[in-house]
């Protein structure tokens, strides 16, 4: 069964960040057709710097990162963090491959919704990948809507990024 907690500790968010440096790996082994957009969306220094210190861009009081574990062990993440006094932005949901098929992506992004309403937060926002259906049908399932970008895209991304939103 998977239960979902935030991370609070040094401790959480270096496993948290053990975990994500995985998500690029992932993306360019499976996303082959689409390579150009996910090298473009994963700079690896700017990626790295994020994960070097988490609570920077994640931390509370107006973000989180939320871990998935399925009894003892680390199965997914997801991030949220602060785009104005009324959005936020989810970011970052990765769960490996193994741990697919489980209910761990969407548990990850119901426990982020209530942290994000718990914040105070209106909407919430995301991009994904135009090729990744897969998140987008779970991102559609929970409410998200399809809307315009919500910053500006470098031009070599835009047409490979879809942008999300829901109201909460």
């Amino acid at each position: 069964m998977v239960h979902v907690r935030e991370a609070v500790s040094a401790e959480d968010f270096q496993e948290a960040a053990r975990l994500l440096r995985d998500f690029p790996a992932h993306q360019r082994e499976h996303y082959k057709d689409h390579l150009a957009v996910v090298e473009r969306y994963f700079d690896p220094v700017a990626y790295e710097k994020e994960l070097g210190d988490l609570p920077a861009k994640y931390g509370a009081p107006d973000g989180c990162v939320l871990l998935g574990f399925d009894n003892e062990e680390l199965v997914g993440a997801v991030c949220l963090h602060r785009l104005d006094s009324e959005a936020c932005e989810m970011k970052r949901l990765f769960v490996p491959i193994a741990h697919r098929r489980k209910g761990v992506a969407e548990a990850l992004s119901l426990a982020l919704l209530d942290a994000a309403r718990n914040k105070g937060y209106g909407i919430m926002r995301l991009d994904t990948g135009a090729f990744l259906v897969e998140s987008q049908a779970l991102y559609r399932k929970l409410g998200f809507t399809y809307t315009e970008p919500y910053y500006a895209a470098p031009e070599v991304l835009r047409d490979g990024l879809v942008f999300m939103q829901i109201r909460l």
